[in-house]
Order: structure tokens, then C-alpha cells, then sequence
């Protein structure tokens, strides 16, 4: 209790003073306040006033403290509180740490968009200026792609602000909605214009010319192996990158999609986390075995052994390190020699690849949570922007429909008989 009564019969008053307002309150030097008092009255009025100017201190102080702490910079607040939080995956919505590519990545869009934007600012100016933030924003859209990534870490910004006392509540977050993306749509519709995937006679043609070249020793075998498994996995190329003899089980036709290549040619999960048994057909089984045991010969020949943890594709840099995990755009620039080569094809990259394999699976009788499944998408709805092409409806359901009519069409009969 704060108030005792001594032996003499008097009354000793003792408050707590809290730590963060000791130095408001001039008592820095004390923990409690301490008074003897001669009556009870006395001393019950005076601890309600000491109370009373702790809960006062306690308040101006935090008003202060807002007021203090919120005239921080965007980019100082960015570098020395955010940065920190980020690194462990503290600030998305999933605790989940980035990788080293992703940071990476997060650093370039503040050091050449976020931090240019609202650098010198503070983050109190731009709480209470939302529209200066909505419009600056909406100034980006339109000449940069990925707006969606720039919102969400200007909302992530405002969010930690608020949480740690920085900004009284976030003011910026919800009207972040009314920045679209219309430079991200213009190049939409250029790819819809160009084709976003090949039809199945335009596959055919590009699948001529790949083994063309490769019978004419244009393409090697390992990137002619390298182009159809990509295209017959429909996996993401970074997948294809990553995998490993470890992955690869010939004898049960198998294939583990675990991991994928980030921006650093390093091993990272795959996008989503997931990992999947992929049945390979048995032309990609036969080419798989050449160029194991062609990639064998290659490595003997650098003393180097061939097992489990081999990557299946790599390259020699131009330095002439051999054996080095793939690049980016390496399958890119193998797609690219082709089209030279033949200028006839219509224009294809990896990712129209994806596209091409799911929309030619659709077209081909494949449900769409199949095919879903196929590209290790989390959900049905973002297969729908893979698939190019007009929901396949089959007479089964309009039979299921008939079924049922004809049957209650045959119970009325019955009921109408049965009543004559």
C-alpha cells in the first residue's frame, strides 16, 4: 500500500514514480516519493497528488514524445528503425526473414524511388499530408511496373511508425487503394497485343527449330535439355536452375521441385514454400539419362566428380570458371539464339513458356486446379491469368442438369398417374 501508519501515529506516504517521468517531474534521482503525514485525511490527499502529477507528466511526456519522435526523416527512419525490423521479417505480414536477393531488391526500390520521394521529409509531414503521398505516388505508377511492391513498403513504413509510437495512428495506409497501376497495365496490353502465349502450331514450329539446331550441334544437349524441361514442367526458370541430380529419380520417372536460383545464383526456397513431385514423360526421361551421362564425361574431364548435389545445368564464365550455376537470363539469351537463327518464329521468353504450357493444357481438357497444381500456384486464381483461353465447358454438366429435370419430370408422371 502507498500509505502505512507509523508506530507514532502518524502516516507515511510512498508513490512509485515511474522511470519514464522522473526527469519530467525534476526527481530524477528518486524511485519513490516519500512523505510522513500527521493525519489520514491528510495523507490520502496527498497521495491522489502526487498521482495526479505522475498521470499529468505521463501524458504531456508521451504528447512530447510523439511530437519528438515524429519529426524523425522518412530515410533516417528507414535506415535506423525499419531497416533493422526488416532484416529479421518483422514488418510484413508473415514473419518470415528475407532473402539475401530480396533485400537487395528492397534496397534499390528506396534508394532510387521511395527515399528520392519522401527522403527529406518527416514522417509526421507525410502522415498528415496524405494526399502529397497519394499523388507522388500516382506520379511513379505511371512510368514504373512494379507500383504494388512500392505501396506495400510505404504502407509497412507508416504501420511500424504507428506501432511504435512514432505517428499517433496511421493515416497513410488505407489511401494507398487509390494508386493504381497503369503503367503495369499498359505493358499488359502490349503482351496480350504481341501474344502472351503460342498457339499449339506455333509451339510445334519452335519445337522443330530447337531440334534442329540441336542435330546441327547449334544447340548443345544440355541446353536443348535445359529448353524442354522447362517448357514441359511449366516451372518457373529459376526452378530449373536450382535442381539437382538429388531431384531427379530416373528410374521411377520422378522429379522433386524443392528450390529455386535467387538473383545471386544461391539455392532459396521455391515462390509460396512449396515443394512438389513433378511424373516426367519418358522423351524427357531418355534426354535427362544422355545428359547425365554426357555431363559425367564433361566433369571427369575437370576432375571433378558427378553426385547427388551436381547442379544439371551450368555454364563456363567468361573468365573460363567452369561449372558455375546459371544466370538470370541465361535461358533468355539460349531462346534468343534460336530466334536468330530462325526469324520465322514468333517471339518467345521463358515466362511465355509457363503461359504456353498452361494454356495449351487447358485448351486440352486439363481442369484448372490441375494445372494449378502443375505450376505450384497457392490458389485457382492466379492459374486464371496463366490460362489464355476461354473456359472449356464439356456436355457433362449440361447432361447433369438434364438428369435431373428427366428425373423429377418422371416423379410427376408417377404422382399424376397414381392420382387417376
Amino acid at each position: 500500500m502507498s500509505i502505512t501508519k507509523t508506530k507514532a501515529g502518524t502516516y507515511q506516504v510512498s508513490v512509485f514514480y515511474p522511470k519514464a517521468v522522473r526527469e519530467l517531474m525534476g526527481v530524477a534521482g528518486q524511485t519513490r516519493f516519500r512523505e510522513t503525514i500527521s493525519t489520514k485525511q491528510a495523507a490520502v490527499a496527498k497521495e491522489r497528488e502526487i498521482n495526479k502529477k505522475i498521470k499529468e507528466a505521463q501524458k504531456n511526456g508521451n504528447a512530447r514524445s510523439l511530437e519528438l519522435k515524429g519529426k524523425i526523416l522518412f530515410k533516417t527512419f528507414y535506415k535506423d528503425v525499419f531497416m533493422p525490423l526488416y532484416l529479421t521479417g518483422s514488418t510484413g505480414r508473415a514473419p518470415v526473414v528475407p532473402t539475401k536477393a530480396t533485400v537487395e531488391y528492397q534496397r534499390g526500390l528506396f534508394k532510387n524511388h521511395l527515399l528520392p520521394m519522401f527522403g527529406s521529409y518527416s514522417m509526421t509531414y507525410l502522415n498528415s499530408n496524405k494526399e502529397f503521398v497519394v499523388d507522388r505516388l500516382k506520379e511513379k505508377s505511371e512510368h514504373f511496373a512494379n507500383i504494388k511492391t512500392v505501396k506495400a513498403y510505404v504502407r509497412q513504413m507508416f504501420e511500424v511508425a504507428e506501432i511504435l509510437d512514432y505517428i499517433e495512428y496511421d493515416r497513410v495506409g488505407k489511401s494507398l487503394r487509390l494508386v493504381g497501376q497503369p503503367h503495369k497495365d499498359k505493358l499488359k496490353k502490349e503482351r496480350v497485343k504481341k501474344g502472351e502465349f503460342l498457339t499449339a502450331e506455333q509451339l510445334l514450329d519452335w519445337l522443330q527449330a530447337t531440334k534442329e539446331d540441336y542435330e546441327r550441334s547449334k544447340l548443345s544437349l544440355a541446353d536443348y535439355t535445359l529448353f524442354l524441361l522447362t517448357l514441359h514442367l511449366g516451372d518457373r526458370k529459376s526452378e530449373s536452375y536450382a535442381l539437382q541430380w538429388k531431384h531427379i529419380d530416373l528410374e521411377a520417372g520422378k522429379l522433386y521441385l524443392v528450390q529455386s536460383l535467387d538473383g545471386d545464383r544461391d539455392a532459396k526456397d521455391t515462390k509460396g514454400h512449396k515443394q512438389s513431385i513433378m511424373t516426367l514423360p519418358q522423351n524427357i526421361l531418355y534426354l535427362l539419362a544422355d545428359w547425365k551421362a554426357e555431363q559425367a564425361k564433361q566433369l571427369e574431364a575437370i576432375g571433378v566428380e558427378q553426385d547427388g548435389e551436381q547442379w544439371l545445368f551450368t555454364y563456363v564464365t567468361r573468365e573460363g570458371v567452369r561449372n558455375q550455376p546459371l544466370y538470370s537470363d541465361y535461358l533468355n539469351a539460349r531462346i534468343k539464339s534460336v530466334n536468330r537463327r530462325h526469324p520465322e518464329l514468333v517471339y518467345l521468353h521463358p515466362h511465355k513458356m509457363r503461359h504456353t504450357f498452361s494454356t495449351l493444357a487447358r485448351q486440352g481438357g486439363a481442369s484448372m486446379e490441375d494445372i494449378s497444381s502443375a505450376l505450384t500456384h497457392s490458389n485457382v486464381s492466379t492459374t486464371r491469368t496463366y490460362v489464355n483461353t476461354p473456359d472449356i465447358i464439356t456436355t457433362v454438366t449440361h447432361q447433369r442438369f438434364l438428369d435431373r429435370l428427366n428425373s423429377a419430370r418422371l416423379e410427376k408422371q408417377k404422382d399424376v398417374q397414381n392420382s387417376n
